[in-house]
């Protein structure tokens, strides 16, 4: 059952204030994200070469997990979110991803017991979903997409993303031609029909293997929007 809203959970715009919310959430060790405190979270990406094989991709993470967890130290953060954004190879091979996630929490933990550090793990895995012409929502690929966000929960991911395409084909084909109604219906209409399919699935992992759903940023929509205004992406 997906919980439907109809009003905002704020009723004041000024008790909104960064680092504080209605319904803070623990994940990771230790790390409580809106209990008062505000937690930087950081991405990151592997270098091209890296990715040629599992051995190299999960070497690469563990040299940027204990660069980033030992800056972190040095500058004396008391908390932090580590963000690592699948490449293709982890999304479709979950092996890869789940072994990633647990070299990179492995580090993560001795980090928090020998330091004290809050900090938590979040894994996005790409929507792994789109053929050369067309997207294939269901199937194979599918399947596949839905095992990488299980394997890296129970190697140690501890917040579950995404970013989904649902409706892109329709969103592409629209923005090129300026068309507003197009554009709506399909980040509004197809986006949402098919995002409250996939957050089913990965909150019944999450539910699972005690982590946490987490969300679902839209980058893989939003990228092209800002590539054809000529602007970086973020």
């Amino acid at each position: 059952m997906v919980k439907k809203y109809t009003s905002m959970a704020y009723a004041n715009a000024d008790d909104m204030l960064f680092g504080e919310s209605k319904f803070p959430v623990k994940a990771g060790l230790g790390l409580e994200i809106g209990a008062g405190y505000t937690t930087p979270e950081l991405n990151y990406a592997p270098r091209p070469q890296a990715g040629k094989s599992k051995d190299k991709l999960v070497k690469e993470y563990e040299r940027i997990t204990t660069d980033a967890m030992a800056r972190m130290i040095q500058i004396g953060a008391p908390s932090i979110v580590l963000e690592t954004e699948h490449v293709e190879q982890m999304s479709n091979n979950p092996d890869w991803g789940a072994a990633v996630a647990h070299a990179q929490k492995t580090i993560m933990e001795e980090y928090h017991d020998e330091y004290g550090i809050k900090c938590a793990l979040r894994h996005t895995i790409g929507d792994i979903r789109e053929d050369r012409n067309y997207l294939q929502l269901r199937g194979d690929k599918y399947n596949t997409f839905m095992e990488a966000f299980e394997e890296c929960a129970k190697a140690g991911a501890d917040m579950l993303s995404v970013e989904s395409m649902g409706g892109k084909e329709i969103f592409d084909y629209s923005i090129l031609r300026n068309d507003t109604a197009g554009i709506l219906f399909g980040i509004g209409v197809l986006g949402s029909m098919d995002m409250e399919m996939i957050w089913k699935d990965i909150t019944a992992i999450a539910k699972r293997t005690g982590t946490i759903s987490a969300g679902d940023t839209d980058c893989a929509q939003a990228n092209t929007a800002m590539f054809i205004a000529g602007r970086p992406a973020g």
